[in-house]
């Protein structure tokens, strides 16, 4: 390499930094959340990011105890953590979206009953960043509530002390999901 002169030996040293962080980009890229494995980490996702598994949770229940070790630890991790930068960046866009679709809304071309003025009114009033904040908190709460469901179907003996320490706790948020979770037979 003493042979080349100053400039190309830059210029190598340049390719060779650039393959090396493409690489370590690359290898980040295939790593999944808490280190599972893509089948795992699928499982996990639906778990956690689901609102509604109606019909499905049965098949979902025993994708959820395939998996249980993985599993065990990551709902742990996500009791505690709670959803990665990127699902929040991705919850806060939904909720802006949101937020603009709703005051676009033209109440006052329906009939709306049930409801008075005021909280019509209110519903109004409420500013961007109020919205905003409530839905991320809200999709916060939900994917840890998740995580402490899905910890009462995988979890081992030291998960359900966890889940009792949070039940137990009644200004926990996540402590009505917990008691629940702790309703669950004993995994085998």
């Amino acid at each position: 390499m003493k042979l080349l002169p100053p400039s190309i030996r830059r210029a190598v040293a340049r390719v060779g930094v650039a393959t090396t962080l493409l690489f370590l980009c690359a290898l980040a890229q295939g790593q999944t959340r808490f280190g599972l494995s893509p089948d795992t980490y699928a499982v996990y996702n639906r778990w956690v990011l689901g609102t509604c598994i109606s019909g499905e949770e049965r098949a979902l229940m025993e994708q959820l105890k395939r998996y249980r070790p993985e599993l065990t630890v990551a709902f742990q991790q996500a009791i505690i953590e709670g959803p990665s930068l990127d699902e929040i960046s991705a919850a806060r866009a939904a909720a802006e979206a949101r937020y603009q679709s709703r005051a676009k809304f033209p109440l006052e071309e329906f009939r709306i009953v049930g409801v008075s003025r005021q909280v019509l009114a209110g519903f109004r009033r409420v500013p961007p960043r109020d919205y905003i904040e409530d839905q991320l908190r809200r999709f916060a709460i939900g994917y840890r509530s998740n995580a402490v469901a899905g910890l009462g179907i995988v979890g081992d003996t030291e998960s359900r002390r966890l889940l009792s320490r949070i039940a137990s706790n009644s200004a926990d948020p996540l402590a009505p999901a917990a008691r629940e979770a702790l309703r669950q037979p004993r995994p085998e």
